[in-house]
């Protein structure tokens, strides 16, 4: 079930994300309150954001006894980091209503700022999306950044 909560994405309207729907089958199906199972899931998902965040910040930790990034650089990874994701949650309404090419286009401009951002901070851009040491071009699973 985490699986299925993990997967969710943004660019889904309120009633087609595949979560709100899971919610309301696991809620019919057991007779449960729809908004109890809701916070069952939203509290998880709010877990595992804090041991991602956790792991995350480990990771620049040990990035910096390695000296690869000084102390000022984590710091500045872990406020963007913050901040993209803050991002994400006020710009998830605006992704609901864009074509794929406006959303492709969308992403392709905010990945060209953060690489302006890394340069100018001195910092290879790997460090925001948990890259590190992996192939250039790869994300936190291997797969594309973007």
């Amino acid at each position: 079930m985490t699986g299925v909560v993990a997967g969710t994405g943004y660019v889904y309207a309120e009633d087609e994300n595949p979560q709100n729907t899971l919610v309301q089958k696991i809620a019919q199906r057991f007779g449960l309150n729809e908004s109890d199972v809701k916070v069952v899931f939203d509290e998880d998902r709010s877990e595992r954001q804090a041991e991602m965040q956790a792991r995350f910040a480990d990771r620049l930790t040990q990035a910096v006894s390695d000296g690869e990034i000084t102390e000022a650089q984590k710091q500045l990874i872990l406020d963007k980091h913050e901040e993209m994701q803050s991002q994400r949650e006020t710009e998830r309404e605006q992704f609901q209503n864009m074509t794929a090419e406006e959303r492709r286009s969308e992403r392709e401009a905010h990945h060209q700022e953060l690489e302006t951002w890394a340069e100018t901070n001195g910092i290879d851009i790997e460090y925001l999306f948990g890259g590190f040491g992996g192939p250039k071009g790869s994300g936190m699973h291997g797969g594309p950044m973007m």
